[in-house]
């Protein structure tokens, strides 16, 4: 019997003889910063038809928003006395913006209302979203698994946020829904965004494969009991 789904890409076992470029049904190989050289699948799962539903990340995974998110975040929060550095910044993404001001805000002493910034922060990101850029190679399989697959987003993102971003990269067609940061009480790595994404699409969690691409992203799906894939390698 055939698969349900498409095998997009060799079994992991011929990695160590096959070079990237030939391996890589998207057409990148992978970058130089691989987490796992040798033994990641760099995005091709060997047994897809395992899984009756595919998760993918939001911001860093499908698309380049970490700019803009870090422009957004970091002037809102000079507008109230944060400084907001981006090595900082870098060293917490996957970590909601309302987490990273009350982390600065408790660090440097200094009382801000977490939901004003955040709000602020969010309008920002509003008025350059038209600015977004994808990450191709990711977008380029979620199009091949559309419609074979319900597809979903799971992301620690504001709402507002990610769904003008799916209609400003003309995304939103290839998922079945989309679960943001408000439908949970807790952030990544709390598993409860990719639980919630499992639960509406009927599918249950060990079905489910997830693309990350940050460490609280991949510990999250992992502790909801899924694959997971980290983008990391292979999204540029």
């Amino acid at each position: 019997m055939p698969a349900r789904h498409p095998q997009i890409g060799p079994p992991a076992a011929q990695h160590s003889s096959t070079s990237p470029a030939e391996r890589d049904p998207l057409g990148a190989a992978p970058a130089d910063g691989c987490p796992a050289p040798g033994t990641c699948d760099h995005g091709n799962p060997p047994d897809l038809d395992r899984y009756d539903a595919v998760l993918f990340d939001w911001d860093g995974t499908l698309v380049n928003s970490h700019p803009l998110n870090f422009r957004g975040l970091s002037r809102a929060c000079a507008d109230w006395g944060l400084t907001m550095d981006e090595s900082f910044y870098t060293s917490k993404i996957g970590t909601s913006g309302a987490e990273l001001i009350s982390e600065l805000s408790a660090a440097t002493g200094t009382h801000v209302p977490i939901d004003e910034v955040v709000a602020q922060c969010l309008d920002l990101i509003l008025d350059e979203i038209a600015e977004l850029q994808t990450y191709r190679p990711v977008v380029q399989l979620a199009e091949t698994l559309h419609g074979r697959v319900p597809l979903a987003i799971a992301s620690g993102g504001a709402r507002r946020a990610v769904h003008a971003g799916l209609d400003a990269t003309g995304l939103r067609p290839l998922f079945a829904d989309v679960i943001t940061g408000e439908d949970v009480p807790r952030g990544k790595p709390d598993p409860g965004l990719f639980l919630l994404a499992s639960a509406r699409l009927a599918v249950a969690p060990a079905r489910c494969l997830v693309y990350e691409d940050s460490t609280e992203g991949v510990q999250a799906a992992k502790t909801a009991g899924m694959d997971v894939v980290d983008v990391r390698c292979f999204r540029t």
